[in-house]
């Protein structure tokens, strides 16, 4: 007797039951088929079988339905155990097939789609199936669980069980399904037969077909295909169009175009690249059980060669402003149809470092190396045949000389299309030969400061102010600004005077005379030389200049790099005439010292009408780090006549800058007096002065109160007493300079003195207090030295 062997599946386990019927072939019942006619295949031992048997594929979209026909075994135990419970609890008749249940992988199908074909028999026909790969299985059911308060009779059901009981094992307990009766729950089921059923299409057309050779030494052919349930196999084939090979057709090297959808020739596969043939005429098969398919493409090879980069790229000649360039391409210097090359740098000053000039070309020279011996150093040919060839093109109009310049050399096929056809780029890093400087500084009419001496009033020394030469302008090493004037002697001879001291952005002149006007040249100046032009600047006698703009204020609004100037003309500028031109400049300068040190940042400037005594300026660049300083000149236009009656030159005069001698910040409230200090002392008075020039300015104090009283001590600034106050208005300030005399004092006695400053709108500001110390009874009254007045 053979052994049996049952699974019974447990309704709540469904994840297992696709790896259950996944494995049919070992769990199954097995029992002695010898004498039947169904199967589930070759060699394995079931229930029964389907029909069709294996693997079902169908067409999507052909209308053909899903059909599978669940037959039993007639000569099984089971089966015939089946038959003698026959009835159901209506007494109606129940065959064996009554039982059979289809599943689509974990799911049973409903019961709609199942037909009683006989005793033994049920048909699974499903219509109209979507693509798809699925796993439907037949089962048999060996019996249904009954309520619990139900009574169970002695049917063939109980025999069978308790036959199956007594001879099976049990892996599970029962299944409940969506065409199972309330009253009644799957129980017990045992696998007959399963088929895989692949839904899908015919092969389609590839899609994506591309082929790319590298640096003319290899091909790579590469494409795509539509998903397919079912299995589909392409496989690829050229010819190449000549008389001999047009009747050959050459397949993969490899089964990379079966697994992988591509194929790859070079000169070791075998069949091997073949490089000398401009076209190839591929054709891709596709095939599976509904058909065939083929795609074809005529390939363009020479239009689809991506070369490797330039290599040995040397500077062989150079200049300021150009550079010759040699290379070469390796193999392609064979290669039968013309070149084109991109040639693409930027040199250090460029703004964007992404920013690249192109020059794309075809002229190009080739020039084939010859040994050393050889009287001609070379042979130029337009064409290039053998691999000692190497290409030259001259790049020109080189924007920077001693710039240092990245090149990068792209090549392609001129007959390929498409900027991703260009090699990766061949580079190269230069030097062009330095030159003279290309310009003199900039300058401005009014760009210099006159500051006659205190010692000796004839005297005077002179600072000239240039905006800086751009980096990028130098030219060479050893930049430098050459700032000079000339004067004639007795003997009718010119003599150079440089500059005592030049900077970046000045250059200062000593003791020249107030009663002399200059005329000063600028140039720049490198290593190679002097530029090609200069600068000139003329700066008046004191008495042939004009007057100078007073009270320049600079108001710091909270926007970064926004400024207000205000100032006023020293009511002698005349308005301009027919023949003559007044106006200010403005010039604003990036130092990174405050005063007293000159400025030597970068300066800029801008004219204003002599009809404005007011100008908000935006600085670009703005750096929070540094501190902006700015000054004014007046300045003046006249034309001359040329002794008729039409004017042919201009006669220049300024007044030279004044730099600003105050910063306001925008909001009043923060602006306190300073440089408070004591200009005459006796024992009972102390006269206070200070500078009024920045806190009077905007318009928005109304007077000035000073309060003072003594101290505890020197070394304690606490009022010992009463304190008083003593007030003067903004005009009566005005009037003395920052004056007042404070009296009745007490000999030899320290007071702490402060100034407020007190707003239209109610707001007082103090100064930080001052402590000063009366003089003795009796002691006579001096000045003292007063403090510079410091800008702001």
């Amino acid at each position: 007797m053979v052994r049996r062997v049952s699974l019974t599946i447990n309704r709540y386990n469904w994840s297992s039951l696709a790896m259950l019927f996944t494995t049919l072939t070992l769990i199954t019942l097995l029992i002695d088929l010898a004498y039947s006619s169904v199967s589930c295949g070759f060699g394995t031992k079931s229930l029964g079988g389907t029909v069709p048997s294996g693997d079902i594929v169908l067409e999507y979209g052909s209308g053909v339905p899903l059909e599978i026909t669940c037959n039993l075994k007639t000569d099984t135990i089971i089966v015939q155990s089946l038959f003698h419970a026959g009835k159901d609890r209506s007494n109606k008749t129940k065959f064996p097939s009554h039982r059979i249940m289809f599943y689509k992988n974990a799911e049973i199908v409903p019961k709609q789609y199942v037909t009683i074909v006989n005793a033994t028999a049920a048909q699974l026909r499903i219509p109209n199936l979507p693509a798809g790969q699925d796993t439907y299985y037949c089962t048999l059911l060996l019996d249904y669980e009954h309520r619990k308060n139900e009574s169970h009779g002695n049917s063939g059901v109980d025999i069978m069980q308790s036959y199956v009981s007594s001879t099976l094992p049990t892996v599970g307990h029962d299944v409940i399904g969506s065409n199972t009766n309330r009253s009644q729950q799957l129980g017990s089921q045992v696998g007959v037969c399963f088929n895989r059923v692949y839904v899908g299409y015919k092969p389609a057309i590839v899609k994506n077909f591309t082929c790319i050779s590298k640096n003319w030494v290899n091909l790579r052919c590469n494409w795509s295909v539509s998903e397919n349930p079912i299995k589909t196999t392409y496989t690829l084939i050229f010819r190449l169009p000549s008389r001999t090979g047009g009747r050959i057709f050459i397949k993969c090297p490899t089964d990379s175009d079966v697994r992988e959808n591509y194929c790859y020739w070079d000169f070791n596969t075998t069949p091997m690249y073949r490089q000398p043939y401009e076209f190839y005429n591929f054709r891709i098969n596709g095939q599976n059980v509904l058909g065939n398919s083929s795609s074809f493409f005529n390939f363009h090879h020479y239009a689809n060669i991506i070369p490797a980069s330039p290599i040995n790229i040397t500077v062989v000649d150079k200049t300021e402003s150009s550079a010759m360039l040699r290379w070469s391409v390796g193999p392609m210097t064979n290669f039968p149809r013309e070149l084109i090359y991109k040639i693409e740098y930027k040199s250090q000053w460029d703004s964007n470092p992404e920013d690249w000039h192109s020059v794309i070309t075809s002229d190009v020279m080739c020039i084939m190396s010859l040994p050393s011996n050889q009287t001609n150093s070379a042979l130029y040919s337009t064409t290039c045949k053998e691999n000692d060839y190497y290409y030259y093109f001259n790049v020109t109009d080189l924007k920077y000389p001693s710039a240092h310049y990245d090149f990068r050399i792209y090549v392609r096929s001129s007959l390929a299309r498409g900027e991703d056809k260009w090699s990766p780029p061949g580079n190269i890093t230069m030097k062009t030969k330095p030159s003279i400087p290309r310009r003199p500084p900039r300058i401005d009419i009014g760009s210099f400061e006159s500051i006659t001496s205190l010692i000796d009033k004839s005297k005077r020394n002179i600072y000239i102010y240039w905006q800086e030469v751009d980096n990028s302008e130098k030219c060479g090493d050893s930049f430098e600004y050459r700032v000079y004037y000339t004067s004639t002697t007795k003997q009718n001879e010119s003599t150079i005077h440089y500059s005592n001291e030049v900077y970046d952005s000045y250059a200062k002149f000593q003791e020249l005379s107030t009663s002399v006007g200059y005329n000063f040249i600028i140039y720049s100046s490198n290593k190679e030389g002097l530029s090609a032009e200069f600068s000139t600047i003329y700066v008046p006698s004191e008495s042939q200049g004009i007057e100078k703009p007073i009270l320049l204020t600079k108001m710091a609004f909270d926007e970064k790099g926004v400024f207000e100037l205000s100032w006023k003309n020293s009511g002698t500028m005349k308005l301009f005439t027919s023949n003559e031109l007044n106006y200010y400049t403005l010039f604003w300068c990036d130092n990174v010292n405050h005063h007293p040190y000159q400025c030597n940042g970068y300066m800029d400037w801008t004219h204003v009408p002599s009809s404005e005594l007011r100008c908000n300026i935006t600085i670009l660049n703005y750096n929070v780090n540094n501190y902006y300083r700015f000054a004014i000149s007046s300045n003046n236009e006249r034309l001359v006549r040329n002794g008729t009656n039409s004017y042919n030159q201009i006669n220049y005069k300024s007044s030279g800058m004044v730099w600003e001698s105050c910063t306001i910040q925008n909001n009043i409230n923060a602006r306190k007096v300073e440089n408070v200090w004591v200009s005459v002392i006796s024992s009972t008075f102390i006269g206070l002065r200070w500078n009024i020039d920045c806190a009077d300015r905007t318009g928005l104090i109304s007077e000035y109160q000073i309060f003072y009283c003594t101290v505890v001590s020197t070394k304690n600034n606490v009022c010992n007493g009463f304190m008083f106050s003593k007030t003067i208005s903004r005009k009566a300030a005005q009037k003395e300079g920052g004056f007042i005399l404070i009296t009745n004092l007490e000999p030899n006695t320290t007071y702490i003195v402060s100034i407020t400053i007190n707003t239209n709108d109610g707001k007082i500001i103090h100064s930080d207090p001052l402590q000063i110390t009366t003089l003795v009874l009796g002691g006579s009254w001096y000045l003292k030295q007063e403090y510079p007045k410091f800008i702001q």
